[in-house]
C-alpha cells in the first residue's frame, strides 16, 4: 500500500519499537538535562503530528499532576542535607524539592509519550502487530480502548437530542436533571448492547476465529523502514547500554551532584538527541515535500 513520508507512514513494528525505547528512556533518566530534552522533543513531536491538539487537551491535567507532585513531595520527604526552611517544624530540603521536580517532569514525559503513541499506533496497527502473538487478547484490548471514546461520543449525541426536544434545559431542578440523567444512561447502555449483539452476530456469520486472521491493510518493510529500524536499534542500544553503565546517572540524595560533563556523557546525549529528532524531522520533511508540490501546481 502507498504510505506517507512522515513518521506515521513507517511500518507499525518500527514505530512501536521507537515508542518502546522512548518510554523506557523516559522512565530511566533522572538527569535534568536528559529529562528536559525529552520534554522539548515530545512537544515538537506532538506539534508535528496534529499541531499539538491532543497535547493541549491534556495540558491542564498534566500541569495539575506535576504541580501536585512538586508541592507535596518536599512535605512528605525530608531527605537531603541542604535545609531550605521549616514547615510546621518539618525541614524542607533542597534535594527533596529537586527530586519532586524531576519526578513530576518524568511523569509528564511518560504521559506525553503515551499520548503521542496513541496518535501513531492506532487500534488497527496494534491489532495487526499483536494478532499473530495473542489474537484474542489483542482483540479484547482493541475493543476496550475503543469503548470509552465511543460511549463518550454517543453520550454527547443523546444529550444533544434531549436538549433539542427540551428534555434538558438550563435551570431545571436537580430532581428532574437526575431523572433525565438516568434515562440518558439507560438509552446509552441499551444502544451499546444492541450494537454489540449485532456486531457479534456479524462476526460469527463471517467466521471470525475459525481460521488464521487476515488484514485488509498490508504493510511491507520498505528501504526507508529498514533504515529507520537500524537507526533506532543502534541509537536505542547505545542509550540503554550507556545508562546501564552509569552514564547520566544523576544522584539527588544525600546532596545534589554536579552534572556529568565527560566525553561519554556528551556522546550519549548526542545519540539521544538524534534518536528524539527522528519523528519531528521525518514529519517536517513530509510537510516540506508537500509544500514544494503545492507551490509547483
Amino acid at each position: 500500500m502507498s504510505r506517507g513520508l512522515g513518521f506515521n507512514g513507517l511500518h507499525p513494528a518500527v514505530a512501536m519499537l521507537y515508542f518502546l525505547v522512548l518510554l523506557v528512556s523516559c522512565m530511566m533518566f533522572t538527569d535534568p538535562v536528559m529529562s528536559g530534552l525529552t520534554l522539548l522533543a515530545l512537544v515538537a513531536l506532538h506539534l508535528s503530528l496534529d499541531g499539538g491538539r491532543t497535547m493541549r487537551r491534556g495540558l491542564k491535567l498534566y500541569a495539575v499532576l506535576a504541580l501536585f507532585i512538586f508541592m507535596t513531595n518536599p512535605l512528605f520527604s525530608s531527605r537531603g542535607a541542604t535545609i531550605l526552611f521549616y514547615f510546621r517544624d518539618r525541614p524542607v530540603t533542597q534535594e527533596s524539592v529537586v527530586y519532586g521536580a524531576l519526578f513530576a517532569l518524568s511523569l509528564v514525559n511518560v504521559l506525553l509519550a503515551f499520548a503521542a503513541y496513541s496518535l501513531v499506533i492506532t487500534s488497527d496497527k496494534f491489532l495487526l502487530l499483536a494478532a499473530p502473538i495473542a489474537p484474542q487478547t489483542a482483540f479484547a484490548i482493541t475493543v476496550t480502548l475503543r469503548f470509552i471514546p465511543l460511549l463518550t461520543r454517543r453520550l454527547k449525541q443523546i444529550m444533544t437530542v434531549q436538549r433539542a426536544f427540551g428534555y434538558i434545559y438550563p435551570g431545571m431542578r436537580k430532581k428532574l436533571l437526575m431523572r433525565e440523567g438516568m434515562e440518558t444512561m439507560h438509552t446509552l447502555v441499551a444502544w451499546s448492547l444492541e450494537e454489540s449483539m449485532q456486531s457479534a452476530a456479524s462476526m460469527r456469520s463471517r467466521g471470525y476465529g475459525s481460521g488464521k486472521r487476515s488484514s485488509a491493510v498490508r504493510y511491507r518493510m520498505e528501504a526507508r523502514d529498514w533504515a529507520c529500524l537500524w537507526l533506532i536499534v543502534l541509537l536505542g542500544s547505545q542509550i540503554v547500554i550507556g545508562r546501564l553503565y552509569g552514564v547520566h546517572d544523576y544522584e539527588v540524595f544525600p546532596r545534589l551532584q554536579p552534572l556529568d560533563g565527560s566525553l561519554s556523557a556528551w556522546v550519549h546525549l548526542g545519540c539521544y538527541a538524534v534518536f528524539l529528532a527522528i519523528p519531528p524531522v521525518m514529519n517536517g520533511k513530509e510537510r516540506l515535500h508537500w509544500r514544494i508540490i503545492r507551490s509547483r501546481m
